[in-house]
């Protein structure tokens, strides 16, 4: 029932969301507000001052009587589901405040209690249309809000600016909502100090010809590599190809998280941590054998050792490829029936650079980035199946001109029609 209330409040609510408010919405992702804030800052005449902030406990804390009277509809059935109250281990708590984290309908009711936050330095014109920080007036003028959920970051032309301007401003209008800024993870930073946002660090790097750069924050950095340390040490007698087929999907996803930033030089140090890591696991397995015998049984002198065991392979961070991240066009929302085309376009791109083998790559582009059994297209992050048009069994070769890709639904209803059990990959 929340998905269907979520479902009806959704596409009046997303439209009238402001341009650079980026969490829980559809058709927008963390690097859209990574993207914001470097066009933003990525200029001579940019901001020099950063107010980095973060919402203390926001899901917990929402005030239930301005949330509710910004909705027209749904208010009895959602004051009920805000104040049912929980039961834990047979002890009822009174849920006076704050929206259920985990709930269905929570993400939307958590952005429309912050909206209006980036609309208190006239972010938009008479007409609703975004307006750029540039040619606002007066105490505006060069203030821009970007906002990812309960995080966010403001910037302006000087430090006094954000301390006696905008910080107050903004902590009025979230005291009217039952919340405040959480001050141990709240600071005023300068570009050159820069700031780690969303899992990046963001700031100028040099003296002289400053080079705004996004790069891999470092705590998430090691957290990654620790991880898979840690992995290995749980695993000391676990075959070679379970290690890759358990650690693929990690690096894989890990790499693409980033790969939109300034991260070549990154991507190059965890590949290098990665083969010690790996060397001293191969290592400690056969204590009695040489090196050679080591790097011959796990590893292929490739120009840089790559660990393999039979057809499988460690994926290679640095193989990643850096591409520059398209962001999301001011409030364009994907339920504007008028922009259709450009979300469909979107969601090309997305799955495209969710494809990493270079053959599913040249089906999706053949296909047009449909199933090739229901023509409905794919959407980005669900399960993608690779077909026989002629099986196998039936003489069926695994030549490109031979396969298509399809739903996992839609391939499993063609194998029932041909009386054949689909196989698993």
């Amino acid at each position: 029932m929340q998905a269907m209330v979520k479902a009806a409040l959704e596409p009046e609510w997303d439209a009238r969301f402001e341009a650079n408010s980026y969490g829980f919405r559809p058709g927008r992702c963390t690097m859209d507000a990574i993207e914001a804030i470097h066009t933003t800052m990525n200029r001579e005449d940019c901001s020099q001052w950063i107010l980095d902030a973060d919402i203390s406990g926001c899901f917990d804390n929402i005030d239930h009587g301005p949330l509710l009277a910004k909705l027209p509809v749904f208010t009895t059935t959602l004051r009920q589901w805000l104040q049912a109250g929980v039961v834990e281990v047979g002890f009822f708590s009174p849920t006076d405040r704050g929206t259920p984290q985990g709930g269905t309908s929570s993400p939307l009711l958590a952005n429309v209690a912050l909206d209006g936050m980036e609309r208190l330095f006239d972010a938009e014109d008479a007409d609703g249309r975004p307006q750029s920080p540039a040619f606002r007036k007066g105490l505006n003028k060069g203030i821009s809000l970007i906002r990812y959920a309960d995080d966010f970051v403001t910037t302006a032309p000087t430090r006094e600016v954000l301390e006696t301007y905008a910080r107050p401003r903004l902590e009025n209008l979230l005291h009217e909502r039952g919340l405040a800024l959480n001050e141990v993870k709240t600071r005023i930073v300068h570009i050159k100090d820069g700031l780690n946002f969303l899992g990046f660090h963001i700031r100028k790097f040099g003296r002289r010809d400053a080079t705004w750069l996004t790069v891999p924050q470092k705590a998430k950095v090691l957290k990654h590599l620790r991880g898979i340390r840690a992995y290995l040490d749980a695993h000391k007698q676990t075959p070679a190809v379970q290690v890759i087929t358990s650690l693929n999907p990690v690096i894989r996803g890990w790499a693409n998280y980033y790969r939109h930033s300034a991260a070549k030089d990154v991507f190059s140090k965890v590949r290098h941590a990665q083969w010690h890591m790996l060397w001293n696991w191969a290592k400690r397995r056969h204590p009695n054998k040489s090196s050679q015998w080591v790097k011959a049984r796990y590893f292929r002198d490739d120009g840089y050792w790559t660990f393999q065991e039979e057809e499988a392979e460690l994926v290679k961070p640095d193989k990643t490829p850096i591409t520059r991240y398209t962001k999301v066009t001011g409030r364009h929302s994907p339920y504007d029936p008028t922009l259709r085309e450009y979300w469909q376009e979107r969601k090309k791109r997305q799955v495209g650079r969710e494809t990493y083998a270079k053959q599913r790559l040249m089906l999706h582009q053949r296909q047009g980035y449909r199933c090739a059994l229901c023509t409905i297209p794919f959407v980005p992050g669900e399960d993608i199946e690779t077909d026989h048009i002629i099986p196998k069994e039936q003489g069926g070769t695994d030549d490109l001109s031979n396969k298509r890709l399809v739903h996992p639904w839609c391939h499993h209803q063609r194998h029932q029609k041909d009386g054949r059990q689909r196989l698993r990959a």
